[in-house]
């Protein structure tokens, strides 16, 4: 958890996203994002960071980029060793309750902070042997659509900033900003690579709608919070327990949660049916024509009312033929 989502989200939008009130944000990478409804880890994501740079103003600077989520180490001989769709290491999740004491994350909490974009992602909800297939967004009513340039201190990440005008391509409701780590990998040798990669945070659901569906949640930010996220001057260790008090308060009113088709469980299914929810892909089944092999049996009550029908019109037949006749 967090390890489906959908991205439709274009360049430009994330550039705007990333630049809200002004200041220089730079796009890289962009032909590496892939516009797809049901994607998981190891494909590439786009990520708001703050540029590193010796000057001041130079670490003002923010870029998104694409990077492959999953993230590989700094210090990873092979990136192949955190590939775990190759028998290596898991690490597109990080648990924000130890990262302070785990060597992988520990050195990226105060200078590799980011913000992965998503349109929402897909969790899975038990019941019993069997599992519901669900998405989560934010609310369409919600207008968190960009990232302030100033940050904000702890003090004040509660207030809430002014909303901005919505952009139109990608969905309309306004995409999750989901904290980050990342981090960037050089290959040795005759072949030269550089990989960069990220990971998103998670955190505990209780006392939010999410704990209904899974154990573990991404640490929501709000523009606010991102803003300060992306700030390397503020430290993690001041920054962490307002970020997570609001990521909290943001999952319990701003997220939206609903069943969407087994369609989603099988990765290379891509499409927009994805995302729609359940009842609505049913119906657009049907209207294909497809629901005419599952209707439903019909009620005796109805059997009965048509065959009463159908005598009554057979007894009427009867009445027409003796009325030819009689002419």
């Amino acid at each position: 958890m967090c390890g489906r989502g959908a991205l439709t989200l274009s360049g430009d939008r994330c550039r705007r996203i990333a630049g809200g009130h002004g200041g220089r944000t730079a796009l890289r990478g962009s032909d590496r994002l892939r516009k797809k409804y049901n994607l998981g880890p190891m494909n590439y994501v786009p990520v708001v960071r703050t540029l590193e740079g010796s000057g001041q103003e130079a670490a003002l600077d923010r870029e998104v980029c694409a990077m492959r989520w999953g993230l590989v180490p700094a210090f990873a001989k092979r990136a192949e060793d955190f590939d775990a769709f190759k028998g290596g290491s898991s690490t597109f999740n990080a648990r924000v309750e130890g990262a302070e004491s785990s060597n992988l994350w520990r050195r990226l909490l105060d200078k590799r902070r980011c913000v992965v974009l998503f349109d929402g992602f897909y969790e899975w909800k038990a019941h019993g042997k069997t599992k519901t297939p669900m998405f989560i967004r934010n609310r369409d009513e919600y207008d968190g659509h960009t990232i302030p340039w100033r940050s904000k201190t702890s003090e004040d990440l509660q207030k809430v900033g002014e909303p901005d005008e919505k952009e139109l391509d990608g969905p309309q409701h306004a995409p999750l900003f989901l904290a980050g780590l990342y981090d960037v990998w050089h290959q040795k040798g005759d072949v030269e690579e550089t990989l960069e990669s990220v990971t998103i945070l998670t955190m505990d659901p209780e006392h939010t709608i999410m704990e209904e569906v899974h154990d573990r949640m991404p640490v929501f930010l709000t523009p606010e919070t991102a803003a300060s996220w992306l700030d390397p001057s503020v430290p993690f260790s001041e920054i962490i327990r307002p970020v997570l008090k609001m990521s909290q308060a943001h999952a319990q009113s701003q997220l939206l949660l609903y069943e969407v088709s087994p369609l989603v469980s099988n990765i290379r299914n891509e499409s927009p049916d994805c995302v729609l929810p359940k009842k609505k892909y049913d119906e657009k089944q049907l209207a294909k024509g497809i629901g005419r092999f599952f209707k439903p049996k019909p009620a005796d009550s109805d059997l009965k009312s048509k065959k009463r029908t159908l005598e009554d019109c057979e007894e009427q037949d009867k009445e027409d033929v003796k009325v030819i006749r009689l002419e």
